[in-house]
């Protein structure tokens, strides 16, 4: 019930009065961005620094996170992607709908903040699922600029999303792009969000194949079964009641973050509404 409340009650008609509304609240908006950017965690101080051995990759440093979980303690993380508006914390709540309509500090805010599925398990769990605002075309709030991975363009200037949790810190790239219907009732429906976890790295295969015939684009050698996943989800408009999502997997021990070649499908397996040419 709570994931029908998602994508077809609260989730789907918040944030399409979200889209309508955004004009009055764009200048507020803007401001809480800047707020919400300024509390960026810093690297933990450690009194005992590991050395890394060369030639492998140095790892990124845990963040502290004391200053945001003073003001909140559903705080799990920080999402940014380089050179993008990006850059926000990550809650997680008891339900997937509380933070779709509240800022950091709880109050009410139509802009939410990004949050993980309530499902998911932050420290262990095979598949991260964020969502996050697209308050539209030209709109840079929240997870509005996600959009533009549409593109593969866009991918190749921003391949890679850095998630920064209570737990550790890793880079990931993106690996595919995809359209989705949220209602329930169609018969295309694909309950992605019900997969927040594996049982097996069969079951996860059998996941990513789904994802693949779905993708706009894939991008390098994809990913692999036994990788952890990382998936973005957000509202698109070129029909009602669609979402888009960005999946990405963790940066490889001696990878480059830069870009991969694109592989752009010719046919995607898009929702039976999905307007030609969109």
């Amino acid at each position: 019930m709570k994931r029908f409340l998602l994508f077809f009650g609260a989730f789907a008609t918040g944030l399409a009065a979200a889209c309508l509304t955004a004009w009055l609240l764009l200048l507020p908006g803007r401001l809480d961005e800047q707020q919400l950017q300024s509390q960026r965690p810093t690297a933990a101080v450690s009194a005992t620094p590991t050395p890394t051995p060369t030639p492998a990759p140095t790892p990124l440093p845990q963040m502290d996170f004391s200053a945001l979980l003073a003001q909140n303690p559903d705080v799990v993380g920080w999402i940014s992607i380089e050179d993008t508006p990006v850059d926000f914390p990550v809650l997680q709540g008891d339900d997937n709908e509380f933070y779709l309509r509240h800022g950091l500090d709880g109050e009410y805010d139509i802009l939410g903040v990004p949050y993980v599925d309530y499902e998911c398990d932050v420290e262990h769990g095979r598949h991260l699922i964020l969502y996050g605002h697209n308050m539209g075309v030209g709109k840079t709030e929240r997870f509005s600029s996600l959009q533009n991975y549409k593109d593969p363009d866009y991918y190749t200037q921003h391949p890679v999303i850095q998630l920064d949790t209570l737990y550790g810190s890793a880079l990931y790239k993106v690996v595919a792009v995809y359209a989705l219907t949220a209602r329930t009732t169609d018969a295309d429906y694909f309950p992605f969000n019900t997969y927040v976890d594996f049982a097996d790295d069969a079951a996860e295969q059998a996941y990513l194949d789904e994802v693949a015939r779905r993708a706009f684009y894939t991008t390098g050698d994809y990913a692999r079964p036994d990788e952890r996943l990382l998936t973005l989800c957000f509202c698109t408009y070129e029909m009602e009641d669609a979402r888009m999502l960005v999946m990405a997997r963790p940066l490889r021990e001696g990878e480059s973050a830069g870009p991969d070649e694109v592989h752009v499908q010719a046919d995607p397996l898009l929702p039976a509404r999905w307007p030609a040419g969109g």
